[in-house]
């Protein structure tokens, strides 16, 4: 369980400011864990239950580890291939936006967003009946 208080760690912050009340709020690490999970997922462009997170906190910052696949067009339809931005270029854009949000949304620095591409993600063909 991760402590929100004066001390360091993934999510922790001081809680005492104008208007607020000193106190400590606790956030179970899994609630990080889901929550880093859905923005992953949300950034990526797959489903969540394929997103694997682990979060490693360090004194002043914490780094976090993304196992995902990674969507990519059917190579069938080669229009979709032609246009589609290459996936190097594509997990970068998406490792820098995730470490945005997940900075803004645990309230402190994330020092480093590792993405492990598991495996590639097409969209299904449509069936005609």
């Amino acid at each position: 369980m991760t402590t929100v208080t004066a001390s360091p760690g993934v999510g922790n912050r001081t809680v005492a400011g104008p208007g607020l009340p000193a106190g400590r709020v606790n956030i179970a690490d899994r609630v990080l864990q889901k929550t880093a999970e859905r923005a992953a997922a949300d950034i990526i462009g797959v489903d969540a239950k394929n997103v694997h997170v682990e979060i490693v906190s360090a004194r002043d910052t914490a780094v976090v580890r993304v196992t995902s696949p990674f969507p990519v067009p059917r190579l069938d339809d080669t229009d979709a291939v032609r246009r589609a931005t290459p996936v190097l270029e594509a997990a970068r854009a998406a490792q820098g936006e995730l470490r945005s949000r997940l900075a803004r949304l645990f309230g402190r620095e994330i020092s480093r967003v590792d993405l492990t591409i598991s495996g590639a993600s097409a969209p299904q063909r449509k069936r005609v009946l």
